[in-house]
């Protein structure tokens, strides 16, 4: 078993810092292990709330992979954690503006109900955020 398969075993049993040490002490990864890695540590950072880390980790690795859809939604459900929501829509809007969604989804369409619903006021992000909800398919 590989270091990154023990440590996503310990994540799994949600021993989140046995797995941050683990991780931490990697190194000379292939580019993918290297981005398998930032991706576990976001997670576990996020889990450990500590939002801040999981955000730069998350970040960093879609510096290396633009369309890594789940640490992008690590940076978006951190951001809302944070209550910093304006960041948490901006990540959402950005990503989708370059990537399609799979895993977004369910958030388009949870955004959708909250436009409706009165809760999202803000003219130029409702209409990024419909039209960004009709390129993938989430308008009925």
């Amino acid at each position: 078993m590989t270091p990154l398969q023990k440590a996503k075993n310990l994540i799994d049993s949600e021993q989140y810092m046995a797995a941050v040490t683990m991780l931490h002490n990697l190194n000379r990864l292939s580019p993918k292990s290297e981005n398998y890695r930032l991706l576990l540590m976001a997670n576990c950072r996020y889990h450990l709330e500590e939002y801040d880390w999981a955000i730069d980790i998350a970040d960093k690795l879609l510096q290396n992979d633009v369309q890594n859809e789940l640490a992008s939604q690590i940076k978006y459900l951190s951001y809302f954690e944070l209550k910093d929501f304006d960041s948490a829509l901006a990540e959402i809007i950005h990503f989708l503006s370059h990537n399609e969604a799979d895993l977004y989804k369910v958030t388009l369409e949870e955004l959708l109900t909250d436009i409706n619903d009165g809760f999202i006021n803000d003219e130029d992000i409702i209409s990024k955020i419909k039209e960004l909800a009709l390129q993938n398919n989430c308008l009925k």
